[in-house]
């Protein structure tokens, strides 16, 4: 009797055990959790690192667990196709985890949702680069941004704020970029009240960050860029509605005083290029104020 007790104390854990639940359940929950994060974007990067970290040290510790009960079971059962069905699970569980980090960071700085095209007046903007640049003039009453609106950009531009209290104007030049980024940008020019004005571009999303000012200028030579939403990889980010997010913007369009048959217009555009209005029809739709 007391054999059969040393036995059972000395067993260790079972070869379906270890599979099911340190395998197959351990990356059912971290996956769940990952997708859950896709939902609240922009992540920090250092979360975002922490994420991919812990995701990588489960899944190696899982592994290193099944390896080691696969072996015994081998020896003891002679089973053959239940160990290469555990290592095949753990070869494509490797697969959509390096795919679910790729997303994460890819949601962390998404791109512009907006593309667009429009009659005569169709072309592709010209990129200005993977970053931006916030710069105080010399008289210190306008803050210039230059560049691609990527994460950290209002946390670069808060500073330039408090280097002088006659900002007045923000000076804009941009093809667009990170969406979230440009909302929250505009909400904080629309708070200070301050200016907007375009000397060459502003596209896409700058044009969410143009629309904030309280008047709107448009210098000699300066054009914006309309571009309809959408999603090049609808299965990459399955959870993104371009409708929805067209749907959000539009009401702030409307808000800021654009007419309704302008958007109608612009939203029914061509994905395939960039649409740059004449300075009377920007007048007319209420994009510019002056």
């Amino acid at each position: 009797m007391s054999a059969i007790s040393t036995d059972a104390v000395r067993e260790g854990p079972t070869f379906a055990g270890t599979f099911w639940v340190q395998g197959a359940l351990l990356r059912v929950v971290i996956g769940c959790c990952l997708f859950g994060l896709t939902f609240y974007q922009p992540l920090p990067m250092a979360l975002l690192a922490a994420v991919i970290a812990t995701d990588l040290f489960a899944f190696i510790w899982a592994l290193i667990k099944f390896n080691n009960v696969a072996g015994t079971h081998l020896t003891e059962t002679g089973r053959f196709w239940p160990v290469v069905f555990g290592f095949c699970f753990f070869f494509l569980a490797a697969v959509a985890m390096i795919i679910s980090w790729w997303l994460l960071v890819s949601e962390a700085a998404p791109p512009s949702v907006f593309r667009d095209d429009k009659k005569e007046t169709v072309s592709r903007p010209m990129p200005l680069g993977d970053r931006f640049v916030a710069e105080i003039s010399r008289d210190r009453r306008q803050i210039i941004l230059k560049g691609v609106m990527a994460q950290g950009l209002v946390a670069q531009i808060e500073p330039r704020f408090a280097e002088s209290d006659r900002i007045d104007t923000i000076i804009l030049s941009s093809p667009g970029g990170n969406v979230h980024e440009a909302r929250i940008l505009a909400s904080d020019i629309q708070r200070r009240g301050l200016n907007t004005h375009v000397t060459t571009e502003c596209s896409a999303s700058c044009l969410l960050v143009y629309m904030a000012g309280q008047n709107r200028t448009l210098g000699t030579g300066g054009r914006l860029g309309f571009h309809r939403y959408g999603l090049d990889f609808v299965q990459v980010l399955p959870h993104v509605s371009p409708i929805r997010e067209m749907r959000v913007d539009q009401q702030y369009y409307l808000e800021r005083g654009v007419s309704l048959e302008f958007l109608d217009e612009v939203f029914d555009l061509n994905r395939d290029a960039i649409w740059y209005p004449t300075r009377r029809e920007l007048v007319n739709a209420g994009i510019i104020t002056q």
